[in-house]
Protein backbone atom coordinates (compact mmCIF):
# COMPACT_ATOMS: atom_id res chain seq x y z
CA UNK A 1 0.00 0.00 0.00
CA UNK A 2 1.64 3.52 -0.98
CA UNK A 3 1.57 6.21 1.36
CA UNK A 4 -0.98 7.59 -0.45
CA UNK A 5 -3.32 4.91 0.26
CA UNK A 6 -2.47 4.59 3.58
CA UNK A 7 -3.18 7.99 4.39
CA UNK A 8 -7.04 7.76 2.10
CA UNK A 9 -7.48 4.19 4.09
CA UNK A 10 -6.98 5.84 7.78
CA UNK A 11 -9.45 9.30 6.94
CA UNK A 12 -11.74 6.93 5.68
CA UNK A 13 -11.94 4.60 8.36
CA UNK A 14 -12.14 7.62 10.83
CA UNK A 15 -13.96 10.27 9.11
CA UNK A 16 -12.72 12.72 11.17
CA UNK A 17 -10.22 15.87 10.91
CA UNK A 18 -7.11 14.53 12.23
CA UNK A 19 -3.48 16.53 12.11
CA UNK A 20 -0.65 15.94 10.47
CA UNK A 21 0.98 14.67 13.59
CA UNK A 22 -1.35 12.48 14.37
CA UNK A 23 -1.39 10.94 11.02
CA UNK A 24 1.99 10.21 11.17
CA UNK A 25 1.63 8.14 14.40
CA UNK A 26 -1.57 6.51 13.46
CA UNK A 27 0.13 5.54 9.60
CA UNK A 28 3.41 4.86 10.95
CA UNK A 29 4.56 7.08 7.34
CA UNK A 30 7.63 8.76 8.72
CA UNK A 31 9.09 11.31 8.40
CA UNK A 32 6.29 14.12 8.90
CA UNK A 33 6.70 15.83 5.82
CA UNK A 34 5.64 12.78 3.62
CA UNK A 35 2.18 13.21 5.22
CA UNK A 36 2.64 16.91 4.71
CA UNK A 37 3.05 16.26 1.25
CA UNK A 38 0.69 13.59 0.35
CA UNK A 39 -2.02 15.66 2.45
CA UNK A 40 -1.70 18.67 0.31
CA UNK A 41 -1.38 16.75 -2.89
CA UNK A 42 -4.72 15.24 -2.14
CA UNK A 43 -6.26 18.20 -0.90
CA UNK A 44 -5.48 20.24 -4.04
CA UNK A 45 -6.98 17.83 -6.49
CA UNK A 46 -9.93 17.70 -4.25
CA UNK A 47 -9.93 14.11 -2.95
CA UNK A 48 -9.66 15.48 0.56
CA UNK A 49 -10.57 18.35 2.87
CA UNK A 50 -7.84 20.17 4.58
CA UNK A 51 -8.24 23.31 6.48
CA UNK A 52 -7.51 24.53 10.04
CA UNK A 53 -9.25 23.02 12.99
CA UNK A 54 -9.17 20.75 15.64
CA UNK A 55 -7.87 17.66 15.31
CA UNK A 56 -9.96 14.67 16.87
CA UNK A 57 -7.29 12.65 18.25
CA UNK A 58 -5.16 15.01 20.15
CA UNK A 59 -7.36 17.85 20.44
CA UNK A 60 -5.42 20.86 19.02
CA UNK A 61 -5.77 23.56 16.67
CA UNK A 62 -3.84 22.48 13.66
CA UNK A 63 -4.12 21.73 9.91
CA UNK A 64 -6.79 18.82 9.73
CA UNK A 65 -7.37 17.22 6.99
CA UNK A 66 -10.47 14.85 6.80
CA UNK A 67 -12.33 12.90 3.86
CA UNK A 68 -15.43 14.93 3.09
CA UNK A 69 -17.80 11.58 3.33
CA UNK A 70 -19.02 11.37 6.68
CA UNK A 71 -17.93 14.21 8.28
CA UNK A 72 -21.34 16.16 8.27
CA UNK A 73 -22.41 14.29 11.16
CA UNK A 74 -18.50 14.72 12.56
CA UNK A 75 -18.84 18.38 12.01
CA UNK A 76 -22.49 18.55 13.90
CA UNK A 77 -21.52 17.23 16.89
CA UNK A 78 -18.31 19.45 16.97
CA UNK A 79 -20.21 22.02 16.70
CA UNK A 80 -22.79 21.80 19.13
CA UNK A 81 -19.48 20.97 21.58
CA UNK A 82 -18.35 24.03 20.92
CA UNK A 83 -15.02 22.89 19.85
CA UNK A 84 -13.57 24.12 16.31
CA UNK A 85 -15.88 27.25 15.24
CA UNK A 86 -13.53 30.47 14.84
CA UNK A 87 -16.09 33.29 16.38
CA UNK A 88 -16.12 37.21 16.61
CA UNK A 89 -16.55 38.25 20.19
CA UNK A 90 -20.21 38.60 20.18
CA UNK A 91 -20.75 35.01 19.10
CA UNK A 92 -18.18 33.93 21.97
CA UNK A 93 -20.60 35.60 24.37
CA UNK A 94 -23.64 33.78 22.76
CA UNK A 95 -22.06 30.65 22.71
CA UNK A 96 -20.95 30.80 26.50
CA UNK A 97 -25.01 30.86 26.85
CA UNK A 98 -25.97 28.24 24.91
CA UNK A 99 -22.94 26.04 25.32
CA UNK A 100 -23.89 22.10 26.82
CA UNK A 101 -22.46 21.65 29.99
CA UNK A 102 -18.96 19.41 30.16
CA UNK A 103 -20.82 16.64 31.47
CA UNK A 104 -22.92 16.76 28.09
CA UNK A 105 -22.43 13.02 26.21
CA UNK A 106 -20.96 15.40 23.07
CA UNK A 107 -18.00 16.56 25.42
CA UNK A 108 -17.25 13.12 27.03
CA UNK A 109 -16.70 11.29 23.93
CA UNK A 110 -14.57 14.18 22.67
CA UNK A 111 -12.15 13.70 25.51
CA UNK A 112 -12.28 10.31 25.81
CA UNK A 113 -11.57 10.01 21.86
CA UNK A 114 -8.41 12.41 22.39
CA UNK A 115 -7.27 10.30 25.73
CA UNK A 116 -7.24 7.40 23.65
CA UNK A 117 -5.36 8.54 20.91
CA UNK A 118 -2.99 9.92 23.12
CA UNK A 119 -2.67 6.56 24.47
CA UNK A 120 -1.70 4.85 20.74
CA UNK A 121 -5.29 3.68 20.21
CA UNK A 122 -6.56 4.01 16.39
CA UNK A 123 -9.83 5.26 16.66
CA UNK A 124 -11.69 3.47 14.25
CA UNK A 125 -15.40 5.47 14.32
CA UNK A 126 -16.86 7.77 16.25
CA UNK A 127 -20.41 8.03 15.95
CA UNK A 128 -22.73 11.24 16.06
CA UNK A 129 -23.83 11.41 19.85
CA UNK A 130 -25.81 14.39 19.30
CA UNK A 131 -27.88 13.26 16.34
CA UNK A 132 -28.55 10.09 18.21
CA UNK A 133 -27.41 7.83 15.40
CA UNK A 134 -27.38 4.57 16.37
CA UNK A 135 -24.19 2.58 16.65
CA UNK A 136 -21.09 2.01 18.58
CA UNK A 137 -20.02 5.52 20.44
CA UNK A 138 -16.52 5.13 20.12
CA UNK A 139 -14.71 1.91 18.40
CA UNK A 140 -10.80 1.64 19.14
CA UNK A 141 -8.59 -0.64 18.43
CA UNK A 142 -5.92 -1.08 21.41
CA UNK A 143 -2.34 -0.47 21.02
CA UNK A 144 -1.98 -4.33 21.23
CA UNK A 145 -4.31 -5.06 18.41
CA UNK A 146 -7.84 -4.89 20.02
CA UNK A 147 -10.65 -3.72 19.52
CA UNK A 148 -12.17 -1.72 22.13
CA UNK A 149 -16.37 -0.97 21.84
CA UNK A 150 -17.26 1.84 24.14
CA UNK A 151 -20.88 3.31 25.29
CA UNK A 152 -20.38 6.95 26.08
CA UNK A 153 -23.19 8.79 28.06
CA UNK A 154 -23.18 12.14 29.95
CA UNK A 155 -25.44 13.23 33.01
CA UNK A 156 -28.68 14.85 32.79
CA UNK A 157 -28.75 18.39 32.13
CA UNK A 158 -31.80 18.63 34.74
CA UNK A 159 -29.75 17.07 37.44
CA UNK A 160 -32.86 14.16 37.49
CA UNK A 161 -31.99 10.96 39.76
CA UNK A 162 -34.30 9.18 37.62
CA UNK A 163 -33.09 9.74 34.36
CA UNK A 164 -29.27 9.22 35.50
CA UNK A 165 -30.34 6.05 36.62
CA UNK A 166 -31.76 5.26 33.05
CA UNK A 167 -28.59 6.51 30.89
CA UNK A 168 -26.78 4.38 33.10
CA UNK A 169 -29.04 1.13 32.52
CA UNK A 170 -28.73 2.10 28.76
CA UNK A 171 -24.74 2.53 28.93
CA UNK A 172 -25.10 -0.86 30.85
CA UNK A 173 -27.49 -2.64 28.31
CA UNK A 174 -25.09 -1.60 25.42
CA UNK A 175 -22.61 -3.39 26.51
CA UNK A 176 -24.04 -6.41 26.92
CA UNK A 177 -25.28 -6.18 23.51
CA UNK A 178 -21.59 -5.49 22.32
CA UNK A 179 -20.74 -9.13 24.16
CA UNK A 180 -23.50 -10.91 22.65
CA UNK A 181 -22.09 -9.31 19.03
CA UNK A 182 -18.75 -10.37 19.96
CA UNK A 183 -17.41 -12.12 22.45
CA UNK A 184 -13.59 -10.87 21.96
CA UNK A 185 -13.45 -7.12 21.94
CA UNK A 186 -13.03 -5.02 25.09
CA UNK A 187 -15.92 -2.90 26.36
CA UNK A 188 -16.10 0.39 27.99
CA UNK A 189 -18.24 2.61 29.62
CA UNK A 190 -17.25 6.67 29.54
CA UNK A 191 -18.96 8.42 32.00
CA UNK A 192 -18.56 12.18 33.93
CA UNK A 193 -16.79 12.23 36.98
CA UNK A 194 -18.35 13.72 39.94
CA UNK A 195 -22.04 12.13 40.05
CA UNK A 196 -22.48 10.10 43.11
CA UNK A 197 -25.66 8.66 41.49
CA UNK A 198 -23.00 7.11 38.85
CA UNK A 199 -20.52 5.95 41.12
CA UNK A 200 -22.98 4.35 43.46
CA UNK A 201 -24.34 2.55 40.37
CA UNK A 202 -21.13 1.42 39.19
CA UNK A 203 -20.23 -0.26 42.66
CA UNK A 204 -23.19 -1.42 42.43
CA UNK A 205 -22.19 -4.11 38.87
CA UNK A 206 -18.92 -5.03 40.46
CA UNK A 207 -19.73 -8.60 39.14
CA UNK A 208 -20.86 -7.62 35.81
CA UNK A 209 -17.59 -5.96 35.44
CA UNK A 210 -15.90 -8.40 36.43
CA UNK A 211 -17.89 -11.09 34.02
CA UNK A 212 -17.93 -9.14 31.17
CA UNK A 213 -15.43 -7.27 31.53
CA UNK A 214 -16.16 -4.01 31.77
CA UNK A 215 -13.78 -1.11 32.63
CA UNK A 216 -15.08 2.56 32.71
CA UNK A 217 -13.34 5.78 32.06
CA UNK A 218 -14.43 8.68 34.31
CA UNK A 219 -13.81 12.18 31.79
CA UNK A 220 -13.78 14.84 35.13
CA UNK A 221 -14.54 18.53 34.07
CA UNK A 222 -11.23 19.76 33.10
CA UNK A 223 -11.21 17.13 30.48
CA UNK A 224 -8.92 14.51 32.48
CA UNK A 225 -9.97 10.96 31.94
CA UNK A 226 -9.15 7.78 34.91
CA UNK A 227 -9.51 4.87 33.94
CA UNK A 228 -11.05 2.36 36.20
Amino acid sequence: MTHRERILKTLSETAVPVCDDCLTRITGINPRQTVYQNCTSLANTGTIRREQGECAFCAKIKIVSWIEKGIENYASFLAKADITRTETSSQKEKDLKTKPPWYWEGNIQSKLVAYLAAQGYFIRSVTDTASRLQGKDIVAVTPEGRELWVSVKGFPENNSYTQARHYFAQAVFDVILYRSENSAVELALALPHGFPTYERLASRISWLRRALPLRIYWVDNFGNVKEE
